[in-house]
């Protein structure tokens, strides 16, 4: 149950940090596997708030994430690494923000991912994206290396609140 209290503790966070998007705004989420941050109650609060959502779909090994619109109770399907995403008759979209999973993350809000480089592919492909890790506060390190590659959030939300970059 802590988990559960947890995300819905973010998604309170998650929803008032957000609020300064434009109404209609796309926000893309993730469908949580093992032990992530479920992002679904910030996605259904968001939604009851008069944004649209949206989830990843992995294209290639190499490619940069897709998206698609989603909403609460969409028929999805499953994807690479456990994922689920909406089928191909769900309409593509480049959202506003996105909410990336992860396995860590540092003061600068630079987050350590799976290793794939989705995320980080994605956002140098789509500059405009706002991005914003979605994670348990305990997940926060000191000190983490990165590469040339990786890309920083633009903050991280929490069940404890939000993080904002620091250097």
């Amino acid at each position: 149950m802590l988990g559960v209290q947890a995300a819905e503790d973010a998604s309170l966070h998650g929803l008032s940090f957000l609020s300064s998007l434009p109404k209609g705004a796309v926000v893309a989420g993730y469908w949580p596997i093992g032990d992530e941050l479920d992002p679904r109650f910030l996605m259904q609060a968001l939604s009851r708030a008069g944004y649209k959502t949206a989830l990843p779909v992995v294209d290639g090994d190499n490619a940069p994430l897709k998206f698609r619109l989603w909403g609460q109770g969409d028929p999805l399907i499953g994807g690479p690494f456990g994922t689920q995403h909406p089928d191909d008759d769900a309409p593509s979209i480049v959202p506003a923000a996105l909410l990336a999973p992860l396995l860590a993350f540092d003061p600068a809000c630079y987050r350590l991912g799976w290793g794939g480089g989705f995320y980080d592919r994605t956002l140098a492909a789509h500059t405009s994206i706002q991005a914003f890790g979605f994670a348990y506060a305990a997940q926060f390190v000191e000190d983490m290396p990165r590469g040339q590659h990786d890309w920083p959030m633009q903050g991280v939300i929490t069940e404890a609140g939000i993080i904002l970059p620091k250097e």
